[in-house]
């Protein structure tokens, strides 16, 4: 009981964790309160000590936080709270294939191997491609060898490409069922001259393997020079009028340059846009003094929303093409004030109803001051609507006391399906719109309980029919018991069902203890089809009904081998060994087909 309250103590104290983190430069506070990032980062005294604080008590609301735990370990690397996690009856089945393909990008190949031997989840092709990604050849050559029945998928050779291993292409190549580089797709060469490894396209180019017409225009946005200027030497495939363009989008001032010297693409009025977009002034400069194209009024626009000043003056200047409204309206949303003062005294084109609506949803009560008192166009109903829906109360009271347009039922509904109880009450006392049943249903979907039990309390409109049905698949257990406690809706289904369906094991267990909900067969079903093996123990363990014979092709047609092989070997008269071997073969699950040849064939047995 000690070291509990010791726990407990030293979980909840704000100081003791400031002198734990001075010698753990970096970690959050959430590391120790959260089960899966203490897993991931091998925190032993949270998952040992204080496993209800870090993943919920298994009556618990977040009870669903621990579902991953194994995943995560391995992800960090930590054989040691892997292994924990692996004997602890809360956390055995705490394990996916996520947790080898994690290790296998992270490179962490004890802990593939501990998986391999000691669990039964296996990989997915992701394994290989994260080991591809990440330059892991060990790895890779591993996971090849003792998976020999799984293809190479060409995402391994892509990523290999990208990040600039030549070495895994030139291997793999050497590897049994790899189609030679000149019957490739032309990714690897596109993803290749886009991150500039030269080395990469090279060698797919000395082995003719596809080009693509792209390449070079990825190149120029990345800025990569060097790889345009071979591109352009091998006569690899071309460039289009984007390799300008996205340069420009970029800033790439030389890219743009060397092209509209060498190459005859030219581009469009993109290239000025984009820069404009992006306050490459030079870049601007450049291409309208070089190039006949030209802009469009978004150069202006997007110049302006995004707070170039120095842009949008210049071209005010020197050219006259102009601007739209949308100048105005966009400056109004990113709250660039001194942008909308300099275009109402140097441009007509005003704005419209959008600049304040944005300004009220982003919360810049300054920015509506000045449009109220400088503009015209006013305001649309949006203005209160997303006020409310950010929580914006002070935007609220002003929009309020200075304009007329109001709301809608909209701004509750959105008020409280963001949690915004503050704004919710605000809104009731001050604002006439009221709200609809959206109001309680979005909360309730949302998992706010205080925001529900206010409109209980202050509102009449109530819910809709389905809203616990809702509640019931997001794992609101706090929100469900609430509901229970004060409202007479319940599941338009089996309750008991739906939380199995959606891997709700805290709320299976409530309704159970409840006492009150029906349970059949449709639950362990419904937990296999979507692969929730924890639910499944959990029925198995507690309740009668057990599962019907379609439970079985309900997980293999979804791909779930876990839940296939804890129905063979927990529920074998309902999933005989022999129908998941024909529905492995059937659905191509070969690493389930080959599980299901290691496991003895049980009988029947017959009446005595």
């Amino acid at each position: 009981m000690e070291s509990s309250c010791t726990a407990v103590d030293v979980l909840s104290n704000a100081s003791l964790f400031a002198i734990i983190q001075g010698y753990l430069p970096g970690t959050s506070f959430q590391a120790y309160t959260c089960g899966e990032v203490a897993a991931e980062r091998g925190f032993m005294y949270v998952l040992q000590r204080a496993p209800n604080v870090a993943f919920g008590s298994l009556k618990g609301d977040s009870v669903e936080r621990g579902a991953r735990a194994m995943d995560y370990a391995a992800k960090g690397g930590h054989q040691v709270a892997l292994e924990w996690l692996h004997v602890h009856p809360q956390f055995h089945t705490a394990c996916s294939h996520r947790a080898m393909d994690w290790a296998a990008r992270a490179g962490h190949f004890d802990i593939i191997q501990w998986l391999h031997a000691h669990r039964t989840e296996g990989c997915t092709d992701e394994a290989a491609i994260g080991a591809a990604t990440q330059g892991h050849f060990a790895i890779l050559q591993w996971l090849v060898a003792t998976y020999p029945n799984e293809s190479i998928s060409m995402q391994v050779i892509e990523e290999a490409a990208e990040n600039g291993h030549v070495a895994i292409l030139e291997w793999y190549v050497d590897v049994d069922g790899v189609p030679p580089p000149e019957r490739w797709s032309d990714e690897p060469f596109t993803a290749a001259a886009k991150n500039n490894h030269l080395d990469v396209v090279e060698w797919l180019f000395d082995r003719r393997a596809p080009s693509s017409s792209n390449a070079m225009d990825l190149a120029a946005e990345s800025g990569h020079l060097s790889m345009v200027q071979w591109l352009h030497a091998h006569d690899t495939g071309g460039a289009s009028e984007d390799a300008i363009n996205w340069a420009a989008n970029c800033g790439h001032l030389e890219v743009i340059q060397w092209l509209h010297v060498h190459r005859s693409d030219g581009c469009t009025t993109d290239a000025v846009d984009f820069a404009a977009e992006n306050g490459f002034l030079s870049v601007v400069q450049w291409l309208l003094a070089h190039r006949p194209e030209g802009e469009t009024t978004q150069a202006m626009d997007l110049a302006a929303k995004n707070g170039h000043l120095d842009v949008v003056q210049w071209l005010h200047t020197h050219r006259s093409v102009g601007c739209t409204t949308a100048a105005m309206d966009g400056a109004a949303k990113r709250g660039h004030l001194d942008m909308l003062q300099w275009l109402h005294d140097h441009r007509n084109e005003g704005c419209s109803t959008n600049a304040m609506d944005f300004a009220a949803k982003k919360g810049h009560v300054d920015v509506l001051e000045w449009l109220h008192l400088h503009t015209t166009a006013g305001c649309t109903t949006d203005a209160v609507d997303f006020a409310a829906q950010y929580g914006r109360v002070a935007v609220l009271q002003w929009l309020t006391r200075h304009r007329s347009e109001g709301g809608t039922t909209d701004a509750m509904a959105f008020a409280a399906e963001h949690g915004h109880l503050a704004t919710v009450e605000w809104l009731h006392v001050h604002r006439p719109e009221g709200c609809t049943t959206d109001a309680m249903d979005w909360a309730a979907k949302n998992g706010h309980v205080d925001v529900v039990a206010w409109l209980h309390v202050h509102r009449s409109e109530g819910c809709s029919p389905d809203v616990v049905d809702a509640v019931i698949r997001a794992g609101h257990l706090r929100v469900l018991q609430w509901w229970y406690a004060h409202r007479p809706e319940r599941c338009t289904w089996n309750a008991m069902a739906v939380a199995a369906e959606n891997g709700q094991l805290a709320i299976l267990q409530w309704l159970d203890a409840l006492g009150t909900e029906e349970c059949t067969t449709k639950s362990m079903d419904l937990a296999a089809e979507n692969g929730h093996v924890d639910i499944l123990e959990w029925l198995s363990a507690n309740r009668t009904e057990g599962c019907s014979r379609e439970a079985l092709e309900l997980a293999v047609s979804d791909g779930h081998a876990a839940a296939a092989k804890w129905l063979v070997q927990h529920r074998p008269a309902e999933a005989p060994v022999t129908q998941c071997m024909k529905l492995a073969r059937e659905y191509g699950m070969e690493r389930l087909r080959d599980w299901c040849v290691t496991q003895p064939t049980r009988k029947k047995r017959g009446k005595k």
